[in-house]
Parts: structure tokens; C-alpha cells; sequence
């Protein structure tokens, strides 16, 4: 179903603007979706240039609004999937583009999340409050519901909890959509175009050290007891997200170096889909490491 949404959108730049807006739509419902209209974006901007691809976005952009402003009464909606997510995408499809290096781009898209954090705490001043009052409306709702099991205490305990992490929360689900939007338009213009040449690409993907050593040092700092520093906090979760990706793909890399059964990528997926939080650690430690002990080298020497 996906390759064919994909052939359908390289037929021309109206099938593709139809089926980013299309999925776009349907991302209000089902989030994930909205993965798909930013892989259509990378997939027309790699194939036919940044001429094509921003003309490609402009004009989903029309459609969508057209659509939110009928079906949904809320034409402001095309501005957030604009600013949040198709040009993002296509900025960072522009890198890679003329980088030709997926590296580059998974590193760019890190530094604008990590600007984007640093963005927050310059305008706000103190994230953590202005989320905490966001909140405040709908934690009285829940507070309000007959199933609501904690106390005053436990409650104010916990909107101060998620408030101190909403904004790399926030920034790095924005990073998620641009990297997966990312793969995925590599992964069907390889497949479409050139089979077999994303899974060498991907599984070859190496972050380096440097950029291995600013994860450590953010990760001290954000986990040290001692000092309280919010925005180590915020930049360390788009960092682990970045990391885990790099993780992903030396997983991949063994399972192919080693001929082992799918399976283990099937349940690798499937435990990133039951316990996020933990896989999303581990992956990302896995993708640190990888920096130094080349895990994937040593799989090769040992099934020499």
C-alpha cells in the first residue's frame, strides 16, 4: 500500500500534493500517518529537486487548507502542519539533497531541534511554568472525572513532572516526524529508483564521536543531581532520539551481517512500540557505544 502511494505520488506534482494533504487530514486522527505526507515530501523533493518539491508543498498547502476550511472549519490547522512539519522536512531533504549524506542530515535536523529548545527558554524564560498553566485547564477536567484515582499532591506532583519536560517532549516528536518523513522518502526513492541502496546507506549510518562526546557530556549534565540545568533535560531527549536512530540501523547491520532471522528486527519494533521510553534508552546507548567499540565490525569478525 505504501510503494503504491508513492508511485501514485511521483505521476506528477498534483498526485503528490493530493496525497499529503490527504494524509495530513487523516493525521488529526491517527497521528502516525502524518509520516507518510512528510516521506511524499522528501520522496518529490530528492526525485525531482527543491524547485519541485517546494511547488509540491505549496500546493498541499492550498488543498489542505481548502479541506481544513470545509470539512473542519479551522484553516489555521495548515499553518501548524506547515511551520511543524513540511518545511522541516523539506528543509532538511535540501541537505541531503546536495550533501548527499545522510549523516549530514540526521545532524542538521538534531542542531535545528537543539535551537528550537534553546529557542523555547529564550522566549518563555521558564518553559516549565508556561506549560504548567497550559495545562492547568485540563488537568481541572481530569481532576474533575470520577475515575480520577490521585490526591491534590499527587497530581500537582505530576503536571510539574510532565511540565519540566514538555518542551523536549514536544521538540523531539517534531524531530521524529522529520527524520522518519526523512528515511521514508529515501527508502521509496531507493526502492522506486535504485532497490537495495537505502539498506546499505542506513546500515552504514555513523553519527562519530564528536557528535557522540556532546551527547555524553549533555547527558551528564542533564542527570547530575547537583545542578539543575531544565534545558540539559530538553536537549538530551532530541539526542537520544537521534542516537536511537543510529542504534536502530547498527541492529539492522548485524542481523544482516550475521544472517540472522527477521524476526529480531520484528521484535526489536515491536518492544520500541510496547516500552518506548526504555527501548528508546537502550538503543541510544547501543548507538553511543557504537562510536567507540564499532559493533558492527566486530560482528563481522566474528562470523569470519
Amino acid at each position: 500500500m505504501l510503494d503504491g502511494l508513492a508511485r501514485f505520488s511521483m505521476q506528477g506534482r498534483w498526485q503528490a500534493a493530493m496525497v499529503i494533504a490527504a494524509m495530513s487530514l487523516m493525521a488529526l486522527a491517527i497521528p502516525p500517518v502524518n509520516y507518510i505526507a512528510s516521506g511524499i515530501i522528501a520522496l518529490s523533493t530528492l526525485r525531482a529537486g527543491p524547485k519541485e518539491g517546494i511547488t509540491v508543498v505549496a500546493i498541499a498547502t492550498v488543498v489542505f487548507a481548502i479541506a481544513a476550511t470545509f470539512l473542519l472549519k479551522q484553516p489555521y490547522i495548515t499553518g501548524l502542519f506547515l511551520v511543524s512539519s513540511w518545511l522541516p522536512v523539506f528543509g532538511v531533504t535540501l541537505v541531503i539533497g546536495y550533501t548527499r549524506s545522510l549523516v549530514m542530515s540526521l545532524l542538521v535536523t538534531a542542531g535545528m531541534g537543539l535551537l528550537l529548545v534553546g529557542g523555547a527558554y529564550i522566549v518563555l524564560s521558564d518553559p516549565a511554568a508556561w506549560w504548567s498553566q497550559m495545562m492547568g485547564p485540563f488537568v481541572e477536567m481530569l481532576q474533575a472525572q470520577p475515575d480520577w484515582q490521585l490526591d491534590q499532591a499527587e497530581t500537582a506532583s505530576f503536571v510539574a513532572t510532565l511540565s519540566s519536560m514538555m518542551t523536549g517532549l514536544i521538540v523531539a516528536g517534531l524531530f521524529i516526524n522529520v527524520v522518519l518523513g526523512l528515511l521514508l522518502g529515501r527508502a521509496w526513492q531507493a526502492g522506486l529508483f535504485n532497490p537495495g541502496s537505502f539498506a546499505d546507506e542506513f546500515q552504514q549510518l555513523q553519527l562519530g564521536k564528536l557528535s557522540a562526546t556532546v551527547m555524553v557530556i549533555v547527558a551528564f549534565m542533564a542527570l547530575l543531581p547537583s545542578v539543575d540545568l531544565a534545558i540539559m533535560q530538553d536537549c538530551l531527549l532530541v539526542l537520544l532520539v537521534l542516537f536511537s536512530v543510529q542504534g536502530v540501523a547498527v541492529v539492522h547491520a548485524i542481523v544482516r551481517l550475521q544472517q540472522k532471522h527477521k524476526s529480531w528486527l520484528i521484535v526489536m519494533y515491536s518492544l520500541l512500540l510496547i516500552m518506548m521510553p526504555q527501548m528508546v534508552f537502550l538503543l541510544a546507548l547501543v548507538g553511543v557505544l557504537e562510536q567507540w567499540f564499532n559493533f558492527r565490525r566486530s560482528s563481522v569478525e566474528q562470523g569470519e
